[in-house]
């Protein structure tokens, strides 16, 4: 007999999980929304029949599996109407795809169900496009020991790495996903500033860059981070970095500081490889402190 599952928030990361187990034997029972226009496009974006779109939260109540997939700061709360309305049966799983939360957010007194927490490190800003990378992800997930061969299962389904995380870990790794993804985004911008402080049109500045930071990213799939990296500081060149220095002092960007401080960090990484001397790595610190940022050595 097929799984049955219900999913409550019908956004870009529901509909995508859902989507892959409908298409590989797990069968909904519910697309819950707040609004039913919402439910009813996820319906179609799964391919599920359009009828089980509902805004009742009771339509859940014969699943197997509750796929809870609100908001961050919602989770608690709607997992609070689950249990208070005893809307999951005994036994049920009830799993969130918060990367900050651990499952026990959604504890209550008594709780019949199992909890678990699972996050795909991606980030799902088209469903499309990550419905179609479903199985290159890496899963993170901790919860309760008796939800792990239901999140096992869920994982082998979606075709990607699970890895189970300690709950007290999970305010760190989501420190580490926001580091790699969301100041990502943050550095290609500052960037396209700098390249329109050059005379380049705005439009133009990020279409730029993007060829190097792809170049940049398969360097270090091939290669890692260490040999991977490349520039001034891994090559030593103090000269080059001093003109970098000089010309940030004078933008009205106000990077200086940034540049420092990743400037600080990536030295590091250089000194840590083997491929740039420690006395190097000592000058160019030294170089980047005179700027007021103080860079400190791990």
């Amino acid at each position: 007999m097929s799984k049955q599952f219900a999913l409550i928030g019908p956004g870009r990361v529901g509909s995508v999980i859902s989507r892959a187990l409908f298409e590989n034997g797990y069968q909904p029972v519910a697309i819950i929304g707040r609004n039913l226009q919402s439910a009813q496009e996820a319906c179609s974006f799964i391919g599920c029949d359009v009828g089980l779109a509902t805004m009742d939260l009771y339509a859940a109540a014969p699943a197997e599996l509750i796929l809870l997939a609100v908001p961050d700061d919602r989770i608690a709360a709607v997992a609070g109407q689950i249990h208070l309305n005893q809307v999951a049966k005994p036994g049920c799983v009830l799993l969130h795809f918060s990367g900050v939360h651990p499952a026990a957010v959604m504890r209550q007194p008594e709780g019949r169900t199992f909890l678990f927490s699972l996050h795909p490190l991606f980030p799902f800003a088209d469903r499309r496009q990550a419905y179609e990378q479903l199985g290159l992800i890496h899963y993170f997930g901790e919860g309760d020991v008796t939800a792990y061969p239901t999140a096992e299962a869920l994982g082998n389904t979606l075709g990607g790495q699970l890895h189970f995380l300690s709950p007290q870990m999970k305010h760190l790794y989501h420190a580490a996903a926001c580091l790699v993804s969301n100041y990502l985004v943050t550095l290609i911008a500052e960037a396209g500033s700098l390249l329109e402080e050059c005379g380049i049109e705005p439009s133009q500045g990020e279409t730029c860059l993007l060829p190097l930071l792809e170049a940049t990213l398969r360097n270090v799939a091939t290669c890692g981070t260490n040999e991977g990296l490349t520039g001034p500081i891994v090559r030593g060149d103090i000269g080059t970095l001093t003109a970098h220095l000089q010309a940030l002092e004078s933008s009205p960007t106000g990077l200086l500081d940034l540049y420092c401080l990743l400037g600080g960090r990536t030295v590091l990484i250089a000194e840590g490889s083997g491929r740039l001397s420690t006395s190097k790595a000592e000058s160019i610190l030294e170089l980047f402190n005179k700027t007021n940022f103080t860079n400190k050595r791990a």
